[in-house]
């Protein structure tokens, strides 16, 4: 039988795993002897996006991606382009230290791929500063003792969506943001490879060895706030894309050869639930750089919303109640980073000899 013909006129997608090739029915992540995961399909005919709530705390309200042991391809290192499409509202009130080392962790969290307390390795991040009545985006990067947190000038809590861009030069350190495709800031920052070392040991392998969106990813304090507001289209890139002003997409965005992670986010509706796929479509090799949901506080998030760049459909801004500040515990013992996965450890696939096209 031609499996690929017999597939294809389902609607079924096959994705390869090394020389075999799981299959992927609509509603559904794999085909796996005795368990399923849910998929949430696209319900929202104009795409759809995530709309996080802020809360900060338990592991919840947030999009986690492993970054793989061994490395996966969203672990960047060396020149990258990281940009999504952004909606916010003022309920952000954290403050940036704009021109400081790891001054973006008291911005409201936008993505976070930092490392607790690790001065040998490197991270990076991206918040939401406040600055009198305007939010505004910072974004650093730190690589050992040094580091450089960029402060933009241009308010993204407006109500309105904004196409935000960061780029980072490995060999020159130069850092940049783009809103709505205008160069928004530039400055220095540290060179060298910023990689997440995987397999390292850390105090913190439940938050360390992941890409997180729409939170601070260790649950620090209410000193460290997470994101209001909605998410879309996030993609990374291992090139500098952007040099100076263009023009900003009019389209979602695609992947390419360059693309090393893509979420569409186009899922619901609903809640998107702990453990529900947020799938990686950039096809980048070494891929794909799968993340997943975990849903919880109040109000509960994150949640599916039709409401994007494309659609042209308010959602009305809700404002957030005090969250409770988390406490820290230090006097975990160091652990080699597991291996992070969205599968459970006995899960057995059904591979079928197929190639994809």
């Amino acid at each position: 039988m031609d499996y690929q013909k017999f597939l294809t006129a389902r609607g079924l997608k096959t994705y390869h795993a090394g020389i075999r090739v799981m299959v992927l029915l609509p509603g559904f992540v794999l085909l796996a002897a005795g368990l399923t995961l849910p998929q949430h399909s696209n319900a929202h005919p104009g795409g759809a996006s995530l709309r996080f709530y802020g809360n900060g705390v338990n592991d919840i309200d947030r999009v986690k991606i492993p970054l793989g042991n061994p490395s996966r391809p969203v672990n960047v290192g060396g020149d990258f382009t990281l940009e999504f499409w952004l909606k916010a509202d003022a309920n952000n009130q954290g403050q940036a230290t704009c021109g400081a080392n790891d001054g973006w962790i008291t911005g409201n969290i936008l993505i976070d791929r930092d490392i607790f307390g690790a001065l040998e390795n490197g991270d990076y991040g991206l918040s939401l500063h406040r600055s009198g009545n305007t939010r505004r985006i910072a974004f650093g990067v730190s690589n050992g003792n040094g580091g450089n947190t960029l402060c933009g000038n241009i308010n993204v809590a407006d109500g309105a969506w904004h196409h935000v861009a960061v780029t980072r030069n490995a060999s020159t350190g130069q850092l940049r943001i783009f809103v709505d495709g205008v160069l928004d800031a530039q400055g220095s920052g540290p060179t060298g490879d910023i990689s997440y070392q995987v397999g390292r040991a850390t105090m913190y392998p439940n938050s360390d060895p992941f890409l997180v969106l729409g939170a601070e990813k260790h649950d620090a304090g209410s000193q460290y706030p997470s994101f209001s507001g909605w998410l879309d289209d996030v993609r990374l890139s291992n090139i500098i894309r952007y040099t100076g002003d263009f023009t900003r997409p009019a389209a979602p965005l695609t992947a390419d050869a360059n693309t090393v992670a893509l979420y569409s986010l186009d899922g619901g509706p609903g809640n998107c639930t702990s453990g529900s796929l947020i799938t990686d479509s950039s096809g980048a090799s070494g891929g794909p750089s799968h993340g997943e949901c975990r849903f919880g506080g109040s109000p509960a998030g994150p949640v599916w919303s039709s409401d994007t760049p494309f659609s042209g459909t308010p959602t009305p801004t809700q404002t957030l109640p005090p969250t409770p500040t988390p406490s820290r515990t230090l006097t975990q013992t160091p652990t080699p980073d597991a291996t992070p996965s969205i599968c459970a450890p006995d899960c057995r696939f059904l591979f079928l000899p197929l190639v994809r096209r």
